[in-house]
């Protein structure tokens, strides 16, 4: 029988296990977390000075390109169990499900789509990918272009970032948040940009700030979210809509640890939108990401 068909070896200076067949071993590449179709000089869509004086260093992104999600990059949700039910809506249980998650191709190239259907008579399914375990941000510039779901069917669509440790109580966001950038919750052209800090228990708290957004329904938007120690900003088009700052005294809400990015469709917490008239089995909205990109501060 052969003995050390394969053994596993330590790459010195490199800190992982790596599957090796020879005497010499193989060197397993790390893999990238930036889509090789993002462009070498990608930087924010953002002419604020705050933005566009930084120096940058692209360290995620994923164009939505190809024929299939980036498991490298990415988890698609798979509920077991209801999220919370929308009862104004007739909404009793509301899951996000793989299914309705999936990458297409057009003449611009491509993108993810968010699919959000009525199951039952007061079941939908929505939908959610996230990055937990696979890449967490920590300070720097979070970019997508999106176009949001359809509001009117009930669904909201929402960039947001989810820390570990959300649950740890201390009165602040120092060990982690759930960031909302936005989260498209009305029929009309507004939206909202909130942080939760304290867990989702009696001891939970958020701050929520709403604002217009001009032309939200229909067409593809940028939304971008500036994070440092001091602040978190939260920018439409370029332009500045929501801020946590530690200068406006709002220091407890800024995370000061890992987050990792969600990207989802769900069952509108704003009580708008029509799903009773929906029929059962049938195809309500989807929201689609044209791309993802985050920067990280370049202090070389």
């Amino acid at each position: 029988m052969m003995k050390n068909l394969f053994k596993i070896c330590l790459v010195a200076g490199v800190g992982f296990l790596a599957s090796c067949g020879d005497e010499k071993g193989d060197y397993v590449k790390p893999v990238s977390k930036i889509d090789a179709e993002t462009p070498s000089n990608a930087l924010p869509e953002n002419s604020n000075a705050e933005v566009s004086d930084i120096r940058w260093k692209l360290e995620f992104s994923d164009e939505f390109n190809d024929s299939r999600v980036d498991f490298n990059k990415w988890t698609i949700n798979n509920d077991t169990k209801t999220r919370t039910p929308r009862p104004a809506l007739g909404i009793k249980e509301w899951f996000h499900k793989p299914e309705n998650v999936r990458e297409v191709q057009n003449e611009d190239g491509g993108m993810l789509v968010l699919e959000a259907k009525k199951i039952g008579t007061d079941v939908m399914y929505c939908s959610s990918v996230n990055t937990r375990d696979k890449y967490f941000m920590n300070y720097g510039y979070a970019e997508v272009r999106v176009k949001v779901a359809d509001t009117n069917r009930a669904v909201h669509t929402a960039f947001w970032f989810q820390s570990p440790d959300v649950n740890l109580v201390d009165g602040t966001g120092n060990d982690g948040a759930e960031i909302d950038v936005f989260e498209s919750a009305f029929v009309e052209d507004k939206t909202a940009s909130t942080i939760h800090i304290d867990g989702y228990g009696n001891d939970h708290q958020e701050n929520s700030k709403r604002y217009p957004a001009a032309g939200l329904h229909g067409s593809f938007h940028v939304w971008g979210m500036l994070w440092d120690e001091n602040q978190i900003k939260i920018y439409y088009d370029g332009e500045l809509k929501a801020e946590f700052s530690k200068e406006g005294g709002e220091e407890k809400w800024i995370s000061r640890t890992k987050e990792y990015v969600q990207l989802s469709t769900g069952a509108s917490w704003a009580n708008e939108g029509d799903f009773k008239s929906a029929s059962v089995d049938s195809h309500l909205t989807n929201a689609y990401v044209d791309y993802i990109r985050i920067w990280t501060f370049d202090t070389k």
